[in-house]
């Protein structure tokens, strides 16, 4: 049987072993994926049903596991190294924020009359620094995923991400300082399940993409029309800027969802020293590219030197070969393949070839 004739039963096990391997360079993975598929087409071929071939080669996860002993690499679970880096991610945008409240807050929202000369307009001046300190609790929010026990990480993450959006609602126009950490917290608690679960890939990076580029792209069309004028360096940097992140983060490279999330937590910074009639909303879209760029950073795939454009330019493994190319053909190796041998199911295990 060719790799294309697959059952929609072994192309969901396919995607599946995919997802427990992105944290492996995408070379060595593909060829994992693609000696595994080679494997099911084979078993296939003698007759077996697909229900056999996938119970015989065992779980994706077990697959994994022996593929990544055999090649010398550690066994890390990705969604929790993912959803890890999120939550340190919204401890730091927290503790940002509670700097930012706690000097700069009663010169925008206005605190009853006190008596209090300029120099004592932050929080920590006019109310002290016990109250001061109660501005970092919605960090220690975002931060107890990191401490909390593995079997309630995940619904401590989403309880979290509950919890802080309904204080950014709640809490008047205090409460719009936090809404860049709600966004990062709920990153942090869907990001690691979708990456457990295969979801998103190429959507995924184009979605993103016109999300970062789309402000470039407003800009543009405002400049052409007149509406504002740009000169060379605010259209490189309103509008070029802004589109040639966005590009990157289509076409998958983690430079580019790395340089989104450190423009938007530099917009946030400059947003809250040159505050004006936009603040909110420059503090919002910061929030967002901050959010957005650090989700997609921490999702992304590790590759062999090059984006996980790599996958597309062999031909991704999970996805079934185009006419004119080589079923599953994975380049030469560069490691030796594991073979996902079973006890159980020793015909459907044995290496092609």
């Amino acid at each position: 049987m060719s790799d294309d004739g697959l059952p929609e039963a072994a192309w969901a096990y396919l995607r599946a072993l995919d997802a427990e391997l992105s944290d492996v360079p995408s070379g060595t993975a593909e060829e994992i994926v693609a000696d595994v598929r080679a494997h099911i087409a084979d078993a296939l071929d003698s007759g077996r049903s697909a229900d056999e071939v996938l119970a015989g080669l065992g779980a994706a996860p077990d697959v994994a596991r022996q593929a990544r002993e055999e090649l010398g690499l550690p066994d890390q679970d990705r969604p929790e190294r993912v959803g890890r880096t999120l939550s340190l991610v919204a401890s730091a945008v927290g503790v940002l924020i509670a700097v930012c409240v706690s000097f700069l807050l009663p010169s925008t929202v206005p605190v009853e009359p006190i008596q209090a000369d300029a120099g004592e307009q932050g929080v920590l001046g006019r109310l002290g620094p016990g109250i001061a300190l109660l501005t970092l609790l919605p960090a220690l929010v975002a931060a107890a995923p990191l401490v909390a026990p593995a079997r309630v990480r995940a619904g401590s993450r989403l309880a979290g991400a509950i919890a802080l959006t309904m204080f950014a609602c709640a809490a008047g126009e205090t409460g719009l300082y936090y809404f860049p950490l709600a966004l990062v917290a709920w990153a942090a608690a869907f990001v690691p399940w979708a990456v457990r679960r295969g979801a998103g890939g190429r959507w995924w990076h184009v979605l993103a993409g016109g999300i970062v580029a789309m402000p470039g792209v407003l800009v543009a069309v405002a400049s052409a029309g007149g509406s504002v004028g740009a000169g060379w360096v605010g259209a490189a940097l309103w509008i070029a800027g802004p589109v040639a992140a966005g590009a990157l983060c289509a076409y998958g490279f983690r430079a580019g969802y790395a340089v989104t999330a450190l423009a938007g937590a530099l917009v946030m910074i400059l947003a809250m020293a040159e505050r004006g009639f936009l603040f909110a909303a420059f503090w919002l879209f910061g929030g967002l590219y901050l959010a957005l760029g650090a989700a997609g950073y921490a999702a992304a795939r590790p590759a062999d030197g090059d984006p996980a454009t790599a996958r597309a330019a062999d031909g991704d493994p999970t996805s079934p070969p185009v006419d004119g190319d080589p079923a599953g053909a994975p380049g030469a190796p560069a490691r030796p393949r594991p073979a996902p041998a079973t006890e159980a199911d020793p015909e459907a295990a044995a290496p092609a070839g």
